[in-house]
């Protein structure tokens, strides 16, 4: 593979990790905007078994950032000079 395939998929990941990050910055927004409503503590809200009204939402948020890890380790590894193999992350 040529540099500038491997550069065009740092490109991907990066898209990918933007379009990720603000997906999770709104549902967080969503979440907090919730949980002060209903006026439920920070752990108990958040606490997936405790909280079960929004437990896929709490879920989707772990699921994000695990996914903005896999895609930011993709970028540091194209610094190093690895070629990006895009695809699903390891869990």
């Amino acid at each position: 593979m040529d540099g500038a395939e491997n550069d065009l998929r740092l490109i991907a990941v990066m898209r990918r990790y933007f379009a990720v990050k603000e997906e999770l910055v709104g549902l967080k927004s969503a979440l907090e905007d919730k949980r002060k409503l209903a006026g439920i503590a920070v752990g108990e809200f958040y606490h997936v078994r405790a909280e079960t009204e929004h437990a896929d939402d709490v879920s989707r948020t772990v699921t994000l950032r695990r996914e903005m890890e896999f895609l930011m380790s993709l970028a540091e590894g194209w610094s190093r000079g690895d070629v990006i193999h895009l695809g699903a992350p390891a869990d």
